[in-house]
Protein backbone atom coordinates (compact mmCIF):
# COMPACT_ATOMS: atom_id res chain seq x y z
CA UNK A 1 0.00 0.00 0.00
CA UNK A 2 0.97 3.99 -0.34
CA UNK A 3 1.73 4.99 3.09
CA UNK A 4 3.14 8.63 2.08
CA UNK A 5 2.72 11.28 -0.99
CA UNK A 6 5.15 13.92 -0.72
CA UNK A 7 5.00 17.23 -3.84
CA UNK A 8 8.37 19.15 -4.12
CA UNK A 9 9.79 21.66 -5.98
CA UNK A 10 12.43 20.61 -8.09
CA UNK A 11 14.67 23.69 -7.86
CA UNK A 12 14.73 23.83 -4.66
CA UNK A 13 13.36 20.78 -3.02
CA UNK A 14 10.37 22.91 -1.17
CA UNK A 15 7.81 20.47 -0.19
CA UNK A 16 4.82 22.05 -1.58
CA UNK A 17 1.78 19.19 -0.14
CA UNK A 18 1.85 15.80 1.29
CA UNK A 19 -0.49 14.02 2.80
CA UNK A 20 -1.82 14.85 6.35
CA UNK A 21 -3.74 11.60 7.05
CA UNK A 22 -0.84 8.78 7.28
CA UNK A 23 -1.23 5.79 9.10
CA UNK A 24 0.88 2.57 9.12
CA UNK A 25 -0.11 -0.81 8.74
CA UNK A 26 0.83 -1.36 12.59
CA UNK A 27 -1.57 0.70 13.30
CA UNK A 28 0.72 3.97 14.32
CA UNK A 29 -0.92 7.41 13.80
CA UNK A 30 2.49 9.17 12.75
CA UNK A 31 5.48 9.32 10.97
CA UNK A 32 9.09 10.97 11.05
CA UNK A 33 8.70 13.66 8.69
CA UNK A 34 11.92 15.25 9.54
CA UNK A 35 13.87 11.70 8.62
CA UNK A 36 11.42 11.31 5.68
CA UNK A 37 12.71 14.57 4.60
CA UNK A 38 16.17 14.17 5.62
CA UNK A 39 16.14 11.13 2.83
CA UNK A 40 14.33 12.58 0.35
CA UNK A 41 16.20 15.71 0.17
CA UNK A 42 19.68 13.74 -0.03
CA UNK A 43 18.20 11.43 -2.61
CA UNK A 44 17.37 14.35 -5.19
CA UNK A 45 20.90 16.25 -4.22
CA UNK A 46 22.70 13.59 -4.85
CA UNK A 47 21.14 12.73 -8.00
CA UNK A 48 21.28 16.24 -9.09
CA UNK A 49 18.71 16.04 -9.40
CA UNK A 50 16.74 13.01 -11.49
CA UNK A 51 15.55 13.67 -14.86
CA UNK A 52 13.89 10.64 -14.76
CA UNK A 53 12.25 7.73 -12.81
CA UNK A 54 14.21 6.33 -9.69
CA UNK A 55 13.86 4.70 -6.08
CA UNK A 56 15.29 4.28 -3.14
CA UNK A 57 15.06 0.88 -0.67
CA UNK A 58 15.15 1.96 2.80
CA UNK A 59 14.20 0.70 6.43
CA UNK A 60 11.57 -1.89 4.65
CA UNK A 61 10.26 1.03 2.42
CA UNK A 62 10.65 1.75 -0.91
CA UNK A 63 10.24 5.89 -1.86
CA UNK A 64 9.26 6.42 -5.66
CA UNK A 65 10.68 9.96 -7.57
CA UNK A 66 9.10 11.08 -10.35
CA UNK A 67 9.91 14.47 -11.89
CA UNK A 68 7.47 16.38 -13.88
CA UNK A 69 8.00 19.73 -15.33
CA UNK A 70 8.80 22.28 -12.21
CA UNK A 71 8.09 19.09 -9.43
CA UNK A 72 8.97 16.23 -8.00
CA UNK A 73 6.09 13.89 -7.03
CA UNK A 74 7.33 11.34 -3.73
CA UNK A 75 5.44 8.24 -2.81
CA UNK A 76 6.69 6.13 0.50
CA UNK A 77 5.22 2.32 -0.35
CA UNK A 78 5.18 -0.81 1.21
CA UNK A 79 7.79 -3.46 -0.65
CA UNK A 80 5.08 -5.46 -1.80
CA UNK A 81 3.47 -3.15 -3.58
CA UNK A 82 3.48 -3.40 -7.29
CA UNK A 83 6.30 -0.80 -8.43
CA UNK A 84 3.62 -0.11 -11.48
CA UNK A 85 1.43 0.77 -9.86
CA UNK A 86 3.34 3.04 -7.71
CA UNK A 87 4.53 5.24 -10.41
CA UNK A 88 0.99 4.99 -11.97
CA UNK A 89 -0.41 6.86 -8.74
CA UNK A 90 2.67 9.53 -9.12
CA UNK A 91 1.91 10.70 -12.60
CA UNK A 92 -1.65 10.57 -12.29
CA UNK A 93 -0.91 12.42 -8.77
CA UNK A 94 1.45 14.74 -10.96
CA UNK A 95 -1.25 15.15 -14.06
CA UNK A 96 -3.73 16.48 -11.37
CA UNK A 97 -1.40 18.85 -10.16
CA UNK A 98 -0.03 20.72 -12.94
CA UNK A 99 -3.75 20.91 -14.04
CA UNK A 100 -4.65 23.00 -10.81
CA UNK A 101 -1.38 24.73 -10.42
CA UNK A 102 0.28 26.39 -13.25
CA UNK A 103 3.86 27.61 -12.73
CA UNK A 104 3.73 30.25 -11.92
CA UNK A 105 1.66 29.49 -8.65
CA UNK A 106 4.43 26.85 -7.98
CA UNK A 107 7.15 29.41 -8.25
CA UNK A 108 5.23 32.02 -6.12
CA UNK A 109 5.48 29.57 -2.77
CA UNK A 110 7.53 31.22 -0.34
CA UNK A 111 6.70 28.97 2.08
CA UNK A 112 6.74 25.08 3.07
CA UNK A 113 3.47 23.37 2.04
CA UNK A 114 2.09 26.75 0.97
CA UNK A 115 -0.25 24.29 -1.84
CA UNK A 116 -1.07 22.15 1.17
CA UNK A 117 -5.31 22.14 0.27
CA UNK A 118 -4.18 19.34 -2.26
CA UNK A 119 -4.36 17.21 0.34
CA UNK A 120 -7.59 17.02 -0.15
CA UNK A 121 -7.32 15.60 -3.82
CA UNK A 122 -4.33 13.44 -2.80
CA UNK A 123 -6.45 11.69 -0.50
CA UNK A 124 -8.81 10.01 -2.56
CA UNK A 125 -6.20 8.89 -4.92
CA UNK A 126 -4.51 7.45 -2.70
CA UNK A 127 -7.30 5.95 -0.91
CA UNK A 128 -8.01 4.70 -5.05
CA UNK A 129 -4.66 2.61 -5.38
CA UNK A 130 -4.64 1.26 -1.99
CA UNK A 131 -7.65 -0.92 -3.63
CA UNK A 132 -6.19 -1.87 -6.46
CA UNK A 133 -9.67 -3.72 -7.44
CA UNK A 134 -11.05 -0.90 -8.13
CA UNK A 135 -8.39 0.56 -10.65
CA UNK A 136 -8.82 -2.14 -13.82
CA UNK A 137 -11.55 0.41 -15.17
CA UNK A 138 -9.40 3.51 -14.92
CA UNK A 139 -5.76 2.31 -15.73
CA UNK A 140 -3.92 0.39 -18.61
CA UNK A 141 -2.07 -1.76 -17.06
CA UNK A 142 -0.15 -2.92 -20.06
CA UNK A 143 0.50 0.17 -21.05
CA UNK A 144 2.02 1.13 -17.98
CA UNK A 145 4.25 -1.47 -17.72
CA UNK A 146 5.61 -1.55 -21.30
CA UNK A 147 6.70 2.16 -20.80
CA UNK A 148 8.86 0.55 -17.28
CA UNK A 149 10.24 -2.07 -19.13
CA UNK A 150 11.23 0.16 -22.18
CA UNK A 151 12.36 2.95 -19.66
CA UNK A 152 13.10 1.55 -16.28
CA UNK A 153 14.06 3.41 -13.42
CA UNK A 154 17.17 3.95 -11.77
CA UNK A 155 17.64 2.97 -8.39
CA UNK A 156 19.71 4.54 -5.62
CA UNK A 157 21.47 3.23 -2.60
CA UNK A 158 22.36 4.81 1.09
CA UNK A 159 25.28 4.29 3.51
CA UNK A 160 24.28 4.72 6.86
CA UNK A 161 27.06 7.45 8.74
CA UNK A 162 28.89 6.03 11.75
CA UNK A 163 29.84 9.55 12.67
CA UNK A 164 27.64 10.76 15.40
CA UNK A 165 28.40 14.63 14.48
CA UNK A 166 25.92 13.37 11.59
CA UNK A 167 22.94 11.31 10.66
CA UNK A 168 22.56 12.36 7.39
CA UNK A 169 22.26 9.46 5.00
CA UNK A 170 25.11 9.53 2.26
CA UNK A 171 23.34 8.47 -1.43
CA UNK A 172 25.39 6.44 -3.75
CA UNK A 173 23.93 7.03 -6.98
CA UNK A 174 24.00 4.37 -9.82
CA UNK A 175 26.34 3.68 -11.97
CA UNK A 176 25.40 0.93 -14.02
CA UNK A 177 21.65 1.60 -15.77
CA UNK A 178 19.37 -1.15 -15.52
CA UNK A 179 17.30 -2.27 -18.82
CA UNK A 180 18.19 -0.62 -22.33
CA UNK A 181 19.96 2.03 -23.31
CA UNK A 182 18.31 5.01 -24.46
CA UNK A 183 17.98 5.25 -28.18
CA UNK A 184 19.31 8.67 -29.86
CA UNK A 185 17.36 11.48 -31.80
CA UNK A 186 16.00 10.99 -34.66
CA UNK A 187 17.93 11.66 -37.94
CA UNK A 188 17.63 14.97 -39.57
CA UNK A 189 17.83 16.09 -42.68
CA UNK A 190 21.88 17.37 -42.15
CA UNK A 191 22.18 13.52 -40.59
CA UNK A 192 20.47 11.93 -43.92
CA UNK A 193 22.61 14.09 -46.38
CA UNK A 194 25.95 13.81 -45.00
CA UNK A 195 25.33 9.65 -45.28
CA UNK A 196 24.15 10.04 -48.87
CA UNK A 197 27.48 11.80 -49.07
CA UNK A 198 29.67 9.50 -47.36
CA UNK A 199 28.12 6.84 -49.38
CA UNK A 200 28.98 8.20 -52.46
CA UNK A 201 32.67 7.82 -51.44
CA UNK A 202 33.00 4.81 -50.40
CA UNK A 203 31.60 3.88 -53.79
CA UNK A 204 33.88 5.90 -54.90
CA UNK A 205 36.85 4.07 -52.83
CA UNK A 206 34.98 0.96 -54.13
CA UNK A 207 35.88 1.50 -57.13
CA UNK A 208 39.72 2.55 -56.74
CA UNK A 209 40.01 -1.00 -54.88
CA UNK A 210 38.40 -2.66 -57.46
CA UNK A 211 40.78 -1.18 -59.98
CA UNK A 212 43.63 -2.25 -57.59
CA UNK A 213 42.94 -6.19 -58.29
CA UNK A 214 42.95 -5.59 -61.69
CA UNK A 215 46.52 -4.52 -61.51
CA UNK A 216 47.61 -6.75 -59.04
CA UNK A 217 50.02 -8.85 -61.12
CA UNK A 218 51.38 -5.38 -61.99
CA UNK A 219 54.20 -3.55 -61.28
CA UNK A 220 52.47 -0.55 -60.20
CA UNK A 221 53.18 0.03 -56.87
CA UNK A 222 52.13 3.69 -56.26
CA UNK A 223 48.60 2.26 -57.53
CA UNK A 224 49.08 -0.61 -55.47
CA UNK A 225 49.54 1.43 -52.52
CA UNK A 226 46.84 3.61 -52.92
CA UNK A 227 44.08 1.04 -53.33
CA UNK A 228 45.13 -0.37 -50.15
CA UNK A 229 44.36 3.23 -48.68
CA UNK A 230 40.99 3.08 -50.57
CA UNK A 231 40.25 -0.03 -48.96
CA UNK A 232 40.88 1.48 -45.33
CA UNK A 233 38.93 4.58 -46.06
CA UNK A 234 36.11 2.70 -46.90
CA UNK A 235 36.40 0.78 -43.47
CA UNK A 236 36.67 3.92 -41.69
CA UNK A 237 33.55 5.68 -43.32
CA UNK A 238 31.42 2.58 -42.34
CA UNK A 239 32.91 2.95 -39.23
CA UNK A 240 32.10 6.61 -39.48
CA UNK A 241 28.44 5.97 -40.65
CA UNK A 242 27.47 3.27 -37.97
CA UNK A 243 28.98 5.28 -35.23
CA UNK A 244 26.37 8.27 -36.26
CA UNK A 245 23.46 6.09 -36.66
CA UNK A 246 23.67 3.86 -33.40
CA UNK A 247 23.97 4.63 -29.77
CA UNK A 248 26.98 3.34 -28.04
CA UNK A 249 29.07 4.33 -25.14
CA UNK A 250 32.21 6.85 -26.13
CA UNK A 251 30.64 7.96 -29.10
CA UNK A 252 32.40 11.51 -28.91
CA UNK A 253 36.11 9.66 -28.29
CA UNK A 254 35.62 7.05 -31.31
CA UNK A 255 34.12 9.73 -33.59
CA UNK A 256 36.91 12.35 -33.13
CA UNK A 257 39.43 9.12 -33.85
CA UNK A 258 37.71 8.03 -36.87
CA UNK A 259 37.54 11.66 -38.01
CA UNK A 260 41.64 12.52 -37.39
CA UNK A 261 42.49 8.96 -39.11
CA UNK A 262 40.27 9.93 -42.11
CA UNK A 263 41.82 12.97 -42.56
CA UNK A 264 45.07 11.65 -42.61
CA UNK A 265 44.29 8.47 -45.22
CA UNK A 266 42.60 11.73 -47.16
CA UNK A 267 45.51 13.84 -47.04
CA UNK A 268 47.31 11.02 -48.71
CA UNK A 269 44.90 9.98 -51.63
CA UNK A 270 44.00 13.12 -52.32
CA UNK A 271 46.57 16.17 -52.22
CA UNK A 272 47.37 15.45 -55.67
CA UNK A 273 43.83 16.18 -57.25
CA UNK A 274 42.04 18.79 -57.91
CA UNK A 275 41.59 21.58 -55.57
CA UNK A 276 38.13 21.44 -55.39
CA UNK A 277 37.82 17.17 -55.10
CA UNK A 278 39.95 17.85 -52.08
CA UNK A 279 38.24 20.61 -50.40
CA UNK A 280 34.85 18.86 -51.15
CA UNK A 281 36.18 15.17 -49.52
CA UNK A 282 37.31 17.42 -46.25
CA UNK A 283 34.11 18.89 -46.12
CA UNK A 284 31.78 15.76 -46.32
CA UNK A 285 34.14 13.90 -43.50
CA UNK A 286 33.82 17.15 -40.88
CA UNK A 287 30.02 17.24 -42.22
CA UNK A 288 29.56 13.19 -41.33
CA UNK A 289 32.10 14.27 -37.98
CA UNK A 290 29.43 17.44 -37.31
CA UNK A 291 26.73 15.15 -37.24
CA UNK A 292 28.24 12.76 -35.02
CA UNK A 293 29.01 15.35 -32.29
CA UNK A 294 25.46 16.93 -32.35
CA UNK A 295 23.25 13.84 -32.32
CA UNK A 296 22.33 13.80 -28.62
CA UNK A 297 20.19 10.93 -26.41
CA UNK A 298 15.95 11.43 -27.35
CA UNK A 299 14.60 12.96 -24.25
CA UNK A 300 11.11 11.11 -23.04
CA UNK A 301 8.79 12.93 -21.13
CA UNK A 302 6.71 11.08 -18.71
CA UNK A 303 3.21 10.41 -19.49
CA UNK A 304 0.41 11.62 -17.86
CA UNK A 305 -2.73 10.89 -19.49
CA UNK A 306 -3.67 7.64 -17.83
Amino acid sequence: MILYALILRSRDLLPLTSTTNYQCSNGESAIDLKLINKIVKNVLKKTDPPKNKCFLRLNDRIYYFLPCLNIICMAMCIPSYPQVLAYSFLEELAGEFTKKYDRHKVDQALRPYNLIEFDTTIHPIQQMYNKPQQLTSRINLAEITRDITLDPPQEVFIIEENDNKTHAPRVIPPTVRVGPLPTLEPLSFIDKTSLIFTVCLIFYSLVSVMDMWRSWSSEEDESLDTGWLHFCSILFRLAQMYVLTHKQMHRRRKGWLLFLTLLGIDWFLYFNDELWAVILVFVITTLTHTCILRRKIAIKLPQYQI
